[in-house]
């Protein structure tokens, strides 16, 4: 009874003083591993002089305070102390005696490790990796355990965040566990090495330097991971102990330094176009510098723990500038920022995780010590989806500017075809067409032949009995025997000979202006056509032009402009085509919804096989025959009639002759300009 008040007191007063008593953990058969939180009781040595033997003393003893477990693993963040731990284990009688410790977090600079009759173990970054017992990426020490209590004591110093995780595990189920990590490490950095070979490739071939800066990115994040998951110093730089404290610092800075340099030129912005821009580039200076610093540290006595500090704290306004960038150029219409802004989210909450357990802000637990890592692993795959969207983005963007440049450069050609028309059809009789088309020099230059030629036969005649009409006037008048009539009249039908080409030019020209100005109005068909028939007879004197009307066919909606080049196109065909003083029968016909309006001729006709082309551009049955052309008039002809959605018809026969008959719509339609 006296023990049991006796016991009460102490408690009691321990509670009131700071001092907080931990069971010691039980170890059974059925637990493969345990945190022992519950069981771990820590000091703080600030000055760091406290050795194991003054943990007995009694103002010493009173120090340990329990850890709290509800802030899950131990972390003390960012401190120049040394931590002392003490941790009370025991088992039960079914239980093994060997046991394994181990702390699962590797940038611990100094651990002494002291067990009840065992020599003690002197562990970390800044020692020889021989003095570790096994080899492990972690830190591991045995445990031999009894079923009695037995406290195990830890001391931890680090110019890192003071994190100690403390896991107690069966030697078989920490082997099994291993095999799991490993396998796990090795997908992430098998996955990781792919990605980097892919981009190296792409920057190589594309000589593009976001791959390149992307690549450098990848290969220090994976290089720092190797740090921080312990399997640098066990297969890397495992003889050069002195790097291995600040390896994951010196490689996460450069891997920042190069991600914020990518990001400049992912997302395609400069400094003369965004502060936010240059922010970035002065931010990869410093942490550049940092990495520097680091490095220097080896060789001179420099504070490590200070730029750890400020590289964990310049990471959050680096982050939220990458993240506000990606952002509004998303927001501005860059599509592929989609991706990359949804993949640095990802990362920099892994980062933010990390930094914020790091300065003991966040619990350490399973998730808050790998965010980095796990964050990395969809960044990685969240990032080539971004970088595989802005290739294909890119590729649409340049089949759309050289669909865009094909087609001006078709339209470009379209009006130099035009324009060349224009120019041969002003100097010519009839319309001296091109046999083939523009679309290579060969077929330009024989256009120009035959324009030459043209010029020279058609305008050089006329001029010449001109000329020689005019020679002969002037040596009759010298003999007094001048006939006067007869040398003015054939001057006239020379001139005539003339304004009559230059009349074919004169339409051809308004042809080619009145395709691109169609205008539908309602038109008086019969009174138009008279009209029309009475201005061409005098262009056709050696042939009768009839007009045959049934009834009044009334009002036809359409461009009249077109519909008489059209008309007139049909008509000198079919006078050319046609022996002289013969009849050319112009008529007006009805059937269903439709008027046509048909020019029959009695001349040579057309032959069944060539009735299919002689509507296309430059075709002519005969390009050398005694009719001079180009073969456009008729493909002018089914033009308009297409534009007033109609249909061109032709009959014709060898030796009988040809009908072409246009049919139009009898009531007004919606017309598309072609």
């Amino acid at each position: 009874m006296k023990n049991l008040i006796l016991n009460l007191i102490i408690t009691i007063f321990a509670w009131f003083v700071g001092i907080h008593t931990s069971g010691a953990a039980t170890l059974d058969m059925g637990t493969p591993q345990i945190k022992p939180m519950d069981s771990v009781q820590f000091l703080e040595d600030a000055s760091g002089q406290l050795q194991y033997s003054d943990l007995d003393r009694a103002d010493v003893a009173s120090r340990f305070q329990a850890w709290p477990t509800q802030q899950g693993d131990i972390n003390f963040g960012y401190s120049k102390s040394a931590y002392w731990l003490k941790i009370k284990l025991k088992r039960t009688d079914q239980a093994p005696e060997r046991w394994l410790l181990e702390i699962p977090f590797l940038l611990l600079d100094e651990i002494d490790f002291y067990a009840p009759g065992q020599k003690v173990l002197h562990l970390g970054t800044t020692r020889p990796a021989s003095n570790a017992p096994y080899f492990h990426r972690f830190h591991l020490m045995p445990l031999d355990l009894s079923t009695e209590d037995k406290t195990f004591v830890l001391r931890v110093k680090t110019s890192h965040s003071t994190t100690i995780p403390l896991q107690v595990w069966q030697p078989d189920a920490f082997g099994n566990q291993s095999q799991k990590q490993f396998i796990l490490q090795a997908l992430y950095f098998g996955g990781l090495i792919a990605l980097l070979i892919y981009n190296l490739f792409l920057a190589v071939s594309l000589r593009d330097a976001r791959f390149l800066f992307y690549s450098l990115f990848v290969g220090h994040i994976g290089m720092g991971m190797l740090a921080g998951n312990g399997l640098g110093h066990l297969f890397v730089w495992r003889e050069w102990e002195a790097f291995e404290p600040i390896a994951q610092s010196f490689f996460f800075n450069l891997a920042i330094g190069f991600g914020l340099l990518f990001t400049n030129r992912f997302l395609q912005m400069r400094r003369e176009t965004s502060r936010m821009a240059r922010f970035n580039e002065w931010a990869a200076a410093v942490f550049f510098g940092i990495s520097t610093w680091l490095m220097a540290s080896l060789w001179l006595d420099l504070d490590r723990q200070a730029v750890v500090v400020i590289y964990s704290l310049f990471c959050i306004p680096a982050g939220l500038t990458v993240l506000t960038m990606a952002w509004r150029a998303w927001r501005q219409g860059y599509k592929a920022a989609r991706f990359f802004l949804l993949a640095w989210g990802v990362l920099w909450i892994g980062g933010f995780v990390a930094a914020f357990r790091g300065f003991a802000w966040l619990p350490t637990n399973g998730y808050t010590a790998y965010s980095l890592q796990i964050s990395s692993a969809a960044e990685m795959l969240l990032l080539a989806l971004s970088l595989a969207d802005l290739i294909h983005t890119e590729r649409q963007e340049r089949e759309n500017a050289q669909a865009m440049a094909l087609t001006s450069h078709q339209r470009m050609l379209e009006s130099l075809r035009l324009s060349e028309e224009r120019l041969e059809m002003a100097v010519q009789q009839r319309t001296l067409e091109l046999e083939q088309s523009l679309n290579n020099e060969k077929q330009t230059l024989t256009q120009y032949v035959r324009f030459g030629a043209l010029i020279s036969h058609e305008f050089r005649n006329p001029l010449g009995i001109v000329e020689s009409q005019i020679s002969l006037m002037r040596r009759e008048a010298d003999l007094g025997t001048l006939n006067l009539t007869k040398r003015l009249d054939v001057i006239a039908s020379a001139t005539q000979r003339l304004l009559s080409m230059f009349e074919k030019w004169l339409r051809s020209d308004r042809l080619n202006k009145s395709l691109q100005d169609f205008r539908m109005q309602p038109m008086p068909l019969a009174a138009w056509l008279r009209e029309l028939i009475d201005s061409q007879m005098s262009y056709h004197a050696n042939h009768q032009l009839t007009l045959h009307m049934t009834t009044d066919p009334g009002e036809i909606c359409g461009d009249d402009n077109l519909l008489e080049i059209a008309l007139i196109n049909l008509i000198d065909n079919a006078c050319n085509y046609s022996a002289p003083g013969s009849q050319i029968h112009i008529d007006v016909r009805t059937q269903d919804a439709m008027i046509g309006i048909a020019v029959t001729d009695h001349g040579c006709g057309i032959e069944l096989e060539h009735q299919s082309s002689i509507f296309e551009d430059y075709f002519r049955i005969a390009p050398e025959g005694h009719v001079r052309g180009m073969g456009l008039g008729l493909a002018f002809v089914r033009r308009i009639v297409d534009m007033h959605q109609g249909q061109l018809e032709l009959v014709s026969n060898i030796g009988v002759g040809s009908c072409f008959c246009i049919w139009l719509p009898s009531q007004p339609q919606n017309a598309a300009q072609t």
